[in-house]
């Protein structure tokens, strides 16, 4: 790494002035982040530890050489045209690492990092940025601000990532005339390793030497050299375009083995939403053993929002599905189940 500071908040800091700010006690969400700056800017640290969340098995620490920390954040760098007159936001956790590769970018380039605490309006207090990072439920959060979301539209590039984008918040997402992305990348790729256009369904590689394939159960399998000397194979089900783009189905926990047919309940969930049937955010599609196909598709629904017909409720949802979709059942709960991050439990009945 050529440089030896980082420009944060308009001062400069190098190992030195780093260290000093470890002396002193910090918030939470300062201390993770000088922490590994620390590391990054100390020539006696060769590597880095990062916890991954899970998505690809159990969760684990990974630990990657600062070369190849500089050459993630070079390759986005060079994706978004990020150079010295930049200026990033960050305003993610920097205990996980979307923040930290953030840093990272700000250090590799030499631009300019507006270092947020992390919130789910970060604008408040905000001047203008060039490329920002959000998590959906930030994006949420600022659109309905007008100020927050006049100074959203604003910011050149945008990036999206740390879980699924609601169906309703990409469509509002549409009318922005600036350029945001969706990402698809986790903690073994080192952040993202591919973006597609908000309204678009193609993912696109951002790295020259990343190279996509599936497995037999058609889930996306990244070969990435720089970052992983072995492929990395995913749970998540994607349609292969080349081995340099795909579009994303669903994850494989996720998919219906319905008489041999592989069903995906995000895919399903997708089309019964833009046909305005059922509303975003109270429903899901799952699956319920069946003695004649092993599993069929099922509906379920909260107790609260269940007062419609369920036969006539059934009709529509089936109207716009092929033979092998077809939804058989509803379930009624009196609630869903999330995870400590807000990730919905699918239930299978």
């Amino acid at each position: 790494m050529k440089n030896n500071f980082i420009h944060i908040n308009g001062e400069m800091f190098d190992l030195n002035k780093i260290q000093d700010q470890l002396n002193y006690p910090l918030p939470p969400w300062k201390l993770s982040g000088f922490i590994f700056l620390q590391q990054l800017l100390d020539p006696e640290v060769n590597s880095i530890s990062f916890n991954t969340s899970g998505t690809t098995g159990k969760p684990k620490e990974v630990s990657y050489s600062k070369n190849q920390i500089a050459q993630s954040a070079t390759n986005t760098c060079r994706f978004f045209g990020i150079n010295a007159s930049s200026k990033l936001l960050l305003c993610l956790p920097t205990q996980f690492v979307a923040g930290r590769l953030m840093m990272a970018r700000a250090f590799v380039s030499g631009a300019s990092l507006i270092w947020e605490q992390p919130s789910l309006n970060p604008f408040k207090q905000l001047d203008e940025v060039n490329f920002a990072a959000f998590t959906p439920a930030q994006v949420i959060s600022i659109i309905s601000d007008p100020t927050a979301r006049e100074k959203l539209e604003k910011i050149d590039q945008v990036i999206i990532g740390g879980g699924e984008i609601p169906f309703t918040l990409e469509k509002k997402l549409t009318s922005f005339k600036n350029n945001i992305y969706a990402t698809y990348g986790m903690t073994e790729t080192l952040t993202h390793v591919a973006v597609r256009k908000i309204g678009q369904p193609i993912y696109h590689a951002v790295y020259d030497d990343v190279l996509f394939s599936v497995n037999k159960e058609n889930c996306l399998v990244i070969n990435l050299p720089g970052i992983n000397a072995d492929p990395i194979i995913t749970k998540d089900a994607v349609e292969l375009i080349n081995e340099k783009s795909f579009i994303w189905k669903g994850r494989l926990d996720h998919v219906i083995n319905s008489g041999g047919v592989k069903i995906y309940s995000e895919d399903i969930e997708q089309r019964i939403i833009k046909a305005g049937i059922l509303p975003e955010a109270q429903f899901y599609v799952s699956s319920q053993k069946d003695e004649t196909f092993g599993e069929v598709p099922v509906i379920v629904l909260l107790r609260g929002d269940s007062n419609a017909n369920m036969a006539i409720l059934l009709n529509q949802v089936n109207s716009g599905l092929n033979k092998y979709e077809l939804v058989k059942h509803v379930i009624i709960l009196d609630k869903f189940e999330f995870t400590p991050t807000g990730k919905l439990k699918r239930q299978k009945f």
